[in-house]
């Protein structure tokens, strides 16, 4: 007897199937497979042209924005977001988180636009609640599957919602509620992305399509857009930097700021960059090597020598974890860029900064930051280990700002992410934090391992190796590097489970025309 094989594909092929499958539970089990098994593509779903909605939003946008109405673009842009993201919620996972990322690479971009349109900078721009609303959709996948907590492979993601909830109790005492449930959103968010992605893992095949371009052609949208903005700022730009008064930023002349490209500020821009960069390792085609030869160049103009740091321990991990034909091309590429990039540094007015960046890594003792960094480590290291409770969420950070308590103690720019978890989560928060991240990182290498020809997945794992290198700078868990270290960490396990999952499940579903 046989049954016909459907792939996620849709290719069928015979196979012969195990005599102990009875004739009589045979149907049970195709019907219960059949509603379980992977989307064949967007279609299969009605979403025939799934870029047509986020074209039209940033279209629509644009436009406002050219005619002047900045203040009418701050209130359609958040809602069109939302409405565009929970029909992609609905319809096809991939492209709804692939949509969530491309949310956060432009908004900020966006924003800056309205604001020179409408000539005023705002501190509260409504354009900002739109990455913010549109990932939190992702809370409706936790209302819908909240038995899934109890299952195994979600432990590493409950221990960390159990360390965020008790920092939230202890910060909702100390500052109030608006400071607290600000850092909750910034703290929660990656993870709840992270527990999307485990529901539903078996779009596996989709997330590895969309993602990688949306990483490739979103990198090289950044990577550009960067580079211009380095040699020549764009007025929108030079308005945003003066305005917002961010000096560590540069100035807004030409080869005088740091490439920010169209997110927030340097640090976010950089590690997003260096995570794009090295999951693009993954892609084929020649975008690929596109992005590669822009992209590094405009990561070292950002200045942000934690990412510099990052890029290169995940270098170092990909080049050991990798087979040897996938090695030599990783190394050749690493050559390729080099060579590219020594005529670029020998103009003067591009290679000084990076130059400079690279002595203060040499001269740390005449390195203002390193003082300063090392300092902040005396003072904080006692306070942070001796405090057993915690300060709670809502102490560090943005979330200060709006703390109802100007007594409690508050930090709005904490210089180091290994101090910050324990000053806010105390003992209890940081034993349930830490061990569900190293959890997350050791299922990850586990899995990329037994995955050797899953290029996303290890290089998954080199960027989540790298980010949690760069806590020893700043807190690269929360926002949106906290959203690359939990979807790089969870690729490598839904890519294991659907190699031993998904493909059983889809021998079970019978064909319609098998007799």
């Amino acid at each position: 007897m046989s049954r016909m094989l459907v792939t996620p594909s849709s290719a069928q092929v015979r196979l012969p199937m195990p005599a102990r499958a009875s004739a009589a539970a045979e149907p049970a089990r195709a019907a219960k497979f059949a509603a379980a098994k992977p989307v064949a593509g967007v279609r299969a779903q009605g979403l025939r042209h799934p870029l047509r909605l986020p074209l039209l939003l940033f279209g629509a946008t644009l436009a406002l924005i050219l005619l002047h109405q900045g203040h009418l673009a701050e209130y359609l842009f958040p809602l069109g977001a939302f409405a565009v993201a929970l029909v992609l919620y609905l319809r096809s996972p991939a492209h709804y988180l692939g949509f969530v990322c491309w949310l956060f690479f432009l908004a900020p971009e966006v924003r800056r636009l309205a604001d020179f349109a409408n000539g005023s900078f705002n501190q509260q721009s409504l354009i900002m609640i739109a990455p913010l609303a549109a990932v939190a959709l992702t809370g409706l996948t936790l209302l819908k599957h909240m038995s899934k907590l109890g299952q195994r492979r979600a432990a590493p993601l409950v221990l960390i919602v159990a360390a965020l909830l008790y920092a939230f109790v202890i910060g909702f005492a100390q500052v109030g509620p608006g400071a607290a449930i600000y850092a909750l959103i910034t703290w929660l968010y990656p993870v709840m992305v992270a527990f999307y992605l485990v529901v539903t893992w078996r779009h596996y095949p989709d997330y590895h399509r969309v993602l990688l371009k949306t990483f490739i052609y979103g990198g090289l949208l950044m990577s550009v857009y960067g580079l211009v903005e380095f040699v020549a700022p764009m007025p929108w730009d030079a308005f945003w930097l003066i305005a917002s008064k961010m000096a560590s930023e540069g100035h807004p002349v030409p080869f005088g700021m740091r490439v920010s490209s169209t997110m927030n500020s340097s640090g976010p821009f950089a590690v997003t960059l260096m995570a794009i960069l090295l999951m693009s390792f993954a892609a084929r085609g020649k975008m690929r090597i596109v992005l590669g030869c822009v992209g590094v160049p405009v990561l070292l103009f950002t200045s942000v020598r934690s990412a510099w740091g990052g890029f290169a321990v995940a270098l170092v991990y990909l080049f050991l974890m990798l087979n040897g034909r996938n090695r030599l091309r990783l190394l050749a590429g690493a050559i390729g860029l080099a060579v590219m990039a020594t005529p670029l540094m020998m103009i003067d007015q591009i290679a000084a900064p990076v130059i400079a960046r690279f002595d203060t890594m040499q001269n740390i003792g005449q390195d203002t930051s390193y003082q300063a960094r090392t300092e902040f480590y005396k003072t904080f290291f006692s306070s942070a280990l001796s405090n057993i409770a915690g300060e709670g969420l809502g102490t560090t950070g943005l979330g200060t700002k709006l703390s109802d308590n100007s007594a409690a103690p508050a930090m709005l720019d904490f210089d180091s992410g290994l101090m910050e978890v324990p000053f806010v989560m105390g003992w209890p928060g940081t034993l349930l934090y830490v061990s569900g991240v190293l959890m997350m990182l050791w299922r990850a290498f586990r899995a990329s391992r037994q995955r050797p020809g899953d290029l996303l997945a290890n290089a998954g794992v080199g960027v989540a190796v790298s980010i949690v290198t760069m806590m020893v700078f700043v807190n690269t868990l929360t926002s949106v590097s906290g959203m690359f270290f939990f979807i790089c960490a969870t690729l490598p396990v839904i890519s294991l489970r659907y190699a031993r999952e998904g493909r059983d499940t889809s021998r079970m579903v019978p064909s319609r025309n098998a007799g």
